[in-house]
């Protein structure tokens, strides 16, 4: 004869039994998942929970042009805004004793021009006498001579002087590139090399008294007839 667990009794054992499992179950998980725990770096603290390397200091979060090289302007102060020194007193701004093409240009004859003297020897007594007192006048000059600082006594002449207007002379010559000097060409360039001044006009007075004189010294320094 066949015996049966009370159906209550066989329940209740059924239950504890598999109580007992899901415990023992529940608690191998939880040992392996232990287990793990100590095996994986990572379970403990995650990856995405630890501090992030970037996050606390960003290499690029501190943005290097924030302090930008090129905000600082090198020119803004200029080292061209202070005052040039070229710009008050510019030695290149002074008349350029070489800017005129032409050497010559103030002791040649310009063109279109009569002379108010005669190179022959006819010049008129009183224009000779006005001549002789500039020939001696210092106040001509920019550097206190005078004509008969050089030549008085008909001294300082060079051998050309003895031939007659026109005439070669070394200083046309040499600085001016003139072959041959007429009477008031030398007195132009008498005035603008050893006298420092300026040339005189070609129609004063002063330039035609002075070529007559001097037209008259030649004739007598190389023994011509003369007036003076």
């Amino acid at each position: 004869m066949t015996h049966a667990f009370p159906p209550s009794r066989f329940t209740k054992w059924q239950c504890t039994l598999a109580g007992t499992l899901l415990s023992l179950s529940l608690a191998g998980v939880a040992v392996q998942a232990a287990a793990d725990g100590m095996d994986n770096p990572c379970a403990a603290i995650s990856t995405s929970a630890a501090a992030n390397p970037c996050a606390a200091a960003n290499p690029c979060a501190a943005n290097p042009c924030a302090a930008n090289p090129c905000a600082a302007n090198p020119c803004a102060a200029n080292p061209c805004a202070a005052a040039n020194p070229c710009a008050a007193d510019n030695p290149c701004a002074a008349a350029n004793p070489c800017a005129a093409d032409d050497p010559a240009q103030a002791v040649k004859r310009p063109e279109g021009y009569t002379p108010a003297y005669s190179e022959s020897g006819e010049n008129d007594a009183e224009l000779l006498a006005r001549g002789e007192a500039l020939f001696n006048d210092a106040s001509l000059s920019g550097n206190g001579l005078s004509c008969a600082s050089c030549h008085g006594g008909d001294q300082g002449y060079q051998a050309t002087f003895e031939q007659p207007y026109p005439h070669r002379v070394a200083m046309g010559e040499n600085m001016f590139g003139m072959e041959t000097v007429h009477a008031d060409e030398m007195v132009q360039m008498c005035m603008v090399t050893p006298m420092a001044a300026d040339a005189l006009g070609w129609d004063s007075e002063e330039l035609a008294a002075l070529s007559a004189y001097v037209v008259e010294v030649q004739r007598r320094y190389s023994g011509q007839s003369h007036h003076l």
